[in-house]
């Protein structure tokens, strides 16, 4: 009888450990191509800037400087101005910013993921943000269609792990009570003790994104994991790579080191002492018939259905990154899908809250610091072709 017994318990958790994988592992099924705005997203959206206001506010109350920072990737890791060579590429890429190969200067900002200042060593996602300077032609954004600079977002994760604005909002609400990992746990009414509704699959993409830290920010490949537009009739995903910048050149593959600091030290070492430092901006175009779906950006596009291709270089030269670095400049500069031509438009839902998001988290945040409010100068100089919010002026509130 004991035998039974222990049989039968020793196949019910066979059972129970192959569904679970499978929970964490099976894809939803293929969903519409183009996009899809559920009628109730604008009331995620409020939800969602009120968390971020929130994350925002607590993290500036724990910090010795007080400054106020990034509700996401608060930490700046480092800010290096770069080269943005755009590359001869095929018809179907010359769109936009593709469309005649031209060199524009451009910052690069490389970031943590977390709402707070942690530690280098602790397990996180690393960002990588360009700003394109001295862009021409209307741009999308309201308040900033004049601006001359075009955005480019990635983290070193292809993709994210929630797919849809009404989980978003469920999410940052939990993030800014402090019950960041309650999401996993939940349904869409809130926790659950049901473990059957519990999100393993997005658990699991979000253990992929808290990664231990790279080798080096300049050896690893970085992903936008939400869609855009390139011209009216294709969608694309971004990617950035490390390359080679010259014939007989390496990619850097050294480790940072143990200290809280160890990536941004090791970053500025390496731009101020080093060689140029290049990286490939990819574009992925989405393949009729294969699921790439833009509006779930839990799901990956696969390199086997549509490659990537590259469509420019981006060169970081030797440099002292510690002026812009030591000013509050990188702290003031605004990264944003939005800050786009129309070619570029950012899509689906994650993107389509994004543009609320970050403009009133923006606006909320330097104004709050008292700096300025725009975009910084063509020219690369540590300078703002904007002016700075007056304090006798109403602060922009979510």
């Amino acid at each position: 009888m004991k035998k039974k017994i222990l049989l039968t318990c020793a196949v019910l958790a066979i059972c129970f450990g192959a569904w679970t994988v499978r929970a964490m592992y099976t894809e939803p099924p293929p969903g519409p191509a183009g996009e899809s705005v559920p009628p109730d997203e604008a009331l995620y959206t409020s939800q969602i800037i009120a968390s971020g206001i929130s994350m925002l506010n607590a993290v500036q109350n724990k910090i010795p400087d007080h400054i106020y920072r990034r509700d996401a990737h608060a930490r700046t890791l480092g800010c290096a101005l770069a080269t943005f060579q755009v590359n001869p590429v095929a018809d179907r890429f010359r769109r936009g910013l593709f469309a005649t190969p031209n060199t524009y200067k451009a910052w690069i900002r490389y970031s943590s993921g977390s709402t707070g200042l942690q530690s280098s060593w602790k397990p996180d996602a690393r960002g990588m943000a360009i700003k394109v300077l001295g862009v021409p032609g209307e741009k999308l954004l309201e308040g900033q269609k004049d601006a001359t600079t075009q955005d480019f977002l990635m983290i070193n994760n292809p993709v994210f792990f929630i797919p849809n604005v009404r989980q978003y909002a469920q999410a940052t609400a939990f993030q800014a009570a402090n019950k960041q990992f309650t999401y996993f746990a939940a349904d869409r009414n809130g926790f659950t003790w049901n473990f059957f509704r519990w999100r393993l699959r997005e658990f699991r993409i979000g253990l992929d994104i808290l990664k231990f830290p790279p080798k080096n920010l300049l050896s690893i490949a970085y992903y936008s994991m939400t869609a855009y537009k390139l011209g009216q009739e294709q969608y694309v995903k971004y990617s950035a790579r490390p390359a080679v910048c010259a014939a007989g050149g390496s990619v850097p593959g050294w480790w940072p080191g143990f200290g809280s600091n160890a990536l941004s030290d090791q970053l500025a070492r390496e731009l101020k002492t080093g060689p140029a430092f290049c990286f490939d901006l990819m574009a992925q175009a989405q393949a009729p018939g294969k699921n790439m779906p833009v509006e779930d950006p839990t799901i990956e596009w696969r390199e086997q259905d549509s490659p990537f291709v590259p469509v420019a270089r981006i060169e970081l030269d030797r440099q002292d990154i510690a002026p812009q670095m030591n000013n509050g400049f990188c702290e003031n500069l605004s990264f944003m899908p939005w800050h786009a031509l129309p070619e570029h438009e950012p899509v689906g839902g994650l993107n389509r809250v994004r543009k609320a998001v970050y403009q009133s988290i923006s606006s909320y945040r330097r104004c709050r610091n008292g700096l300025d409010f725009g975009e910084p100068s063509n020219d690369g100089s540590l300078t703002f072709d904007s002016k700075p919010c007056v304090a006798t002026q109403p602060i922009p509130q979510p």
